[in-house]
């Protein structure tokens, strides 16, 4: 395992100077970055083993000992990216004070085809399963990282919000079922079932709520009342992922974008916000600083 513990300072950013609010509210200036965690191990679909990594972010010569822990996830297709492309979203948010994580997570190495695509998206939720599951085992034992693991968001972009969405709600057989039919159902089998098996087993894997950026489910109707509170922000302009329902990325895998989404979400009672950029493309976020804001307000609004 190797360790990288950095400090950064970024004055770019514009913090609050008046009546300041962690978690809602820039307030670090210095964060703390751990690189290269070992957090489980599992194949890859051509059976290649897979060490697999993150990076923590945290604000520097932090005192508080219960954390919200929000755990992200790179896009890139399902075939390509990595953990640092989340940088910058990860330091945003730990300067307001969270424990901010990056993970890699297994990509496609066989041939690209529909299959090799629904599989990659079970592998990845494998993967963030088992991030979250270390995190609430370092929590019951050792406690190094203090994190509060009855706050803890998942989210990401592109990809790794299709990732998400599907760990919080596509989270049955019968989901499974839906996604790809028996030979879905099999895989899910043969690799863990819901839970997955890529590491730390005997821990929960319970999310508060979903960081969805530019995301899509495979069916909206899958969301359902109780499940994990939604924030979402995507552009109606989308040409990769579906604001509405479309082809996703290079697959010919159709899914269901935030705009249906949040529609299911507001029929069954589910806290959700959508944040909808009129004219946006996939990469709107990255360059809306209204949308920030509103992300740690969202997670902030809805902390236990």
């Amino acid at each position: 395992m190797i360790l990288c513990n950095l400090v950064f300072t970024f004055t770019a950013l514009t913090f609050s100077a008046e009546n300041p609010i962690r978690f809602r509210d820039l307030l670090f200036e210095d964060i703390k970055v751990t690189e290269d965690i070992h957090y489980g191990t599992n194949k890859s679909q051509a059976g290649l083993t897979e060490k697999l990594l993150l990076d923590i972010y945290e604000p520097a010569n932090d005192t508080m000992l219960k954390r919200p822990l929000i755990i992200l996830a790179h896009g890139g297709y399902f075939l390509f990216g990595s953990k640092a492309d989340m940088a910058l979203e990860c330091e945003n948010l730990a300067q307001a004070g969270y424990v901010v994580v990056s993970i890699n997570y297994r990509l496609i190495d066989v041939a690209e085809s529909v299959l090799s695509y629904k599989r990659a998206g079970i592998d990845a939720i494998s993967d963030m399963k088992a991030a979250v599951r270390f995190f609430v085992k370092d929590a019951a034992t050792t406690n190094l990282y203090k994190i509060d693991s009855e706050n803890i968001f998942i989210g990401g972009y592109s990809a790794g919000a299709i990732t998400s969405l599907h760990y919080a709600y596509a989270n049955t057989l019968e989901d499974g079922f839906l996604m790809g039919g028996e030979d879905m159902l099999e895989y899910i089998s043969l690799h863990g079932g819901i839970e997955g098996n890529s590491g730390n087993p005997g821990y929960a894997s319970n999310v508060r709520g979903v960081i969805n950026i530019a995301g899509s489910l495979y069916d909206a109707d899958m969301v359902d009342a109780g499940e994990p509170v939604l924030f979402s922000v995507h552009g109606t302009a989308d040409d990769i992922v579906p604001y509405e329902i479309g082809k996703s990325g290079n697959s010919d895998v159709t899914t269901e974008g935030s705009g249906l989404i949040h529609q299911r979400a507001a029929k069954v009672g589910l806290i959700n916000q959508l944040v909808t950029v009129e004219g946006g493309d996939h990469f709107t976020f990255f360059g809306c600083l209204d949308c920030h804001k509103k992300l740690r307000s969202f997670v902030f609004e809805n902390l236990k």
